[in-house]
């Protein structure tokens, strides 16, 4: 039977340390596990939370799943700051200031959290961001101290090794915190399994790249929008604006990301085809990835421009019709027409828009009635480059008006007059708008 996280998250630990020897009592074990449970429980995680932490800690020696539990405790950006069941072990090590976070001396007095400074690459008086490994490298810290009396030195370097791993997409992070093992005056053997081990952790981290399905990869890739843009905390009340912004953001990473940051390796860890299979996998999932989202911000766009050409940006709720599909609301896409579909939409991408992501998300609907309405009607070549002149209007060059007007005419206006039948308040501008664009 399946317990509740905070059930899984204990026992793993305790089965861990038990594993490992530790003359940890059941308490303080207890004590390190709910710290755990109430920091992943943080309001705005979707994706950093519980199930992914249980996930990665199912696999592993017992190191790697204590690396796995620590290794998103502390999520500063998303969390507003500390978790406050680890502020006081980061207060002793850390001072938040306007800049971010900066390394006390007492983290350097003792050999426990000092270890974890060498690791990391940092220093007394170092201001560290979320952009500059912050949340990894603070979930480390309260790892070790912790742990402190729970494992011993190298078991503590072990596991902040992992940890410092889990920080995503840079060129060769091995060779680097290699060097840094050398200077803690740990053996060969030992630099080598701790260098694997955290190779496995940090690909581990992120095998939702290399996964199989891309609506899989896709649901993953969702649970990330709302942590690192709030207002879509609300879903029955973010703006189209803020929705577009959010797309645009995680469009422009994944359009820039090489998948050859995203998996890492370290001797034969992984054995060299499973490295490239997962690099393979991953450059197909980007790919593909990019164009949804561009085929989405392309919807997105217009839905944009109608609204601002008919009094301003609203809540996307009140220009679709309501997020959750239901009968008993009108949707827009109940209204749309019927246009004979092209005869070269692309399969894959056709099928992400129709039948959505393998999963709900709490802001969005699955599937993308819109962009299928569109993809259907003037084909992915005419949403590419409809994409760039958005690109252009957001960028200043330009009105709503003019980048609606350079636009097929008449799917455009069919989304206009889709809206005016469920948006009571607008209809007469709406209708006229239609109208304007099919003259």
């Amino acid at each position: 039977m399946e317990r509740s996280p905070v059930h899984e998250i204990v026992n793993a630990l305790w089965g861990a340390l038990h594993a490992l020897g530790t003359n940890a009592e059941i308490g303080q074990i207890e004590h390190w596990g709910f710290a755990i449970h109430a920091a992943l429980s943080a309001a705005g995680r979707e994706f950093h939370n519980h199930d992914h932490v249980i996930d990665i800690a199912k696999h592993g020696d017992p190191l790697e799943v204590i690396a796995a539990l620590y290794h998103d405790a502390v999520y500063i950006q998303v969390d507003q700051g500390p978790p406050r069941s680890m502020r006081t072990e980061m207060d002793r090590v850390l001072l938040q200031t306007e800049a971010g976070y900066r390394v006390l001396p007492a983290a350097a007095a003792s050999p426990v959290t000092s270890d974890v400074l060498a690791v990391f690459d940092r220093h007394v008086g170092d201001v560290v961001t979320p952009m500059t490994g912050l949340n990894e490298f603070a979930s480390a810290l309260v790892a070790s101290i912790h742990l402190e009396h729970a494992l011993d030195r190298v078991q503590r370097i072990g596991v902040a090794a992992c940890i410092e791993q889990t920080i995503p997409f840079r060129e060769d992070p091995v060779t680097g915190l290699r060097e840094r093992l050398h200077d803690l005056a740990l053996s060969k053997g030992e630099i080598e399994t701790i260098l694997q081990r955290a190779v496995r952790v940090g690909n581990r981290d992120v095998e939702n790249f290399a996964d199989n399905d891309p609506a899989t990869f896709l649901d993953s890739t969702w649970k990330l929008l709302p942590e690192s843009n709030p207002a879509l905390h609300a879903p029955m009340v973010y703006t189209v604006r803020d929705y577009r912004i959010a797309l645009q953001k995680m469009e422009g990473f994944l359009a820039q990301l090489p998948a050859e940051r995203v998996f890492h390796t370290y001797g034969d860890e992984p054995r060299p085809e499973i490295h490239a299979r997962r690099v393979a996998r991953t450059t197909g999932n980007l790919e593909l990835a990019v164009r949804y989202l561009r085929a989405k911000l392309y919807s997105i766009a217009l839905v944009e421009a109608i609204a601002e050409e008919t009094g301003g940006d609203v809540p996307l709720d009140y220009f679709m019709g309501g997020l959750k599909t239901s009968t008993e609301n009108k949707r827009i896409e109940q209204f749309l027409p019927h246009f004979k579909s092209r005869k070269d939409l692309d399969p894959p991408l056709h099928r992400l828009l129709a039948e959505g992501r393998a999963s709900e998300s709490s802001f969005d609907t699955k599937a993308s009635p819109l962009g299928v309405f569109l993809h259907e009607s003037v084909g992915e070549g005419t949403m590419m480059k409809g994409v760039q002149a958005a690109r252009r209007w957001w960028g200043g060059a330009g009105t709503a008006a003019e980048f609606l007007a350079s636009q097929p005419p008449q799917p455009v206006a069919a989304i206009a007059r889709a809206a005016g039948n469920i948006i009571d308040t607008r209809r007469d501008r709406l209708f006229a708008l239609a109208e304007r664009l099919e003259r």
